[in-house]
């Protein structure tokens, strides 16, 4: 049990399900331990298809409640996953699977729309994403877009791993 105090997505799944099951109180609970403890607003509305990574214990995560995640999602320290509507609004924010994000990236819905990621998808620190992802690669830049491919110099080796 002490094991879950210490892991921040472990807590937010949780609190994901406690939500969905009608425990609203209890999910709240967790949620303000998880901010309380780890600096992140993960908030229990949110729907998560498994658990996701959260790099540096999610320090400064912030996700807004109408964002879902597929599986293998891996958010660093200060991403932020907003949508520019209320909660109750039918906007969301729609993450596929095998999706990472960077340190200190954002990704913001234009108002009353929602935004799609796709999977196998990844997003560099300190991009902005504000339009929909819909091709497999490397994104980065204000605004992202599409970085090309760094081909290896056949005159510099890799580093080992």
């Amino acid at each position: 049990m002490s094991f879950l105090l210490a892991d921040p997505s472990a807590l937010w799944y949780l609190s994901t399900r406690l939500h969905a099951r009608g425990h609203r109180r209890l999910a709240r609970l967790i949620k303000g331990y998880n901010y309380l403890v780890f600096h992140a607003v993960l908030p229990p509305e949110a729907r998560l298809a498994a658990p996701v990574v959260l790099g540096h214990l999610g320090l400064g995560v912030v996700v807004h409640p109408n964002v879902s995640l597929g599986k293998g999602v891996r958010l660093w320290h200060g991403v932020t996953l907003s949508v520019t509507d209320s909660l109750n609004s039918s906007s969301r924010l729609t993450i596929g699977d095998n999706v990472t994000f960077g340190a200190g990236c954002a990704v913001v819905s234009r108002e009353r729309e929602g935004l799609t990621i796709c999977s196998d998808v990844a997003i560099g620190a300190n991009a902005v994403v504000t339009r929909d992802i819909s091709e497999k690669g490397n994104y980065g830049g204000v605004p992202a877009v599409k970085l090309a491919k760094i081909a290896r110099r056949p005159d510099r080796p890799m580093s080992p791993a």
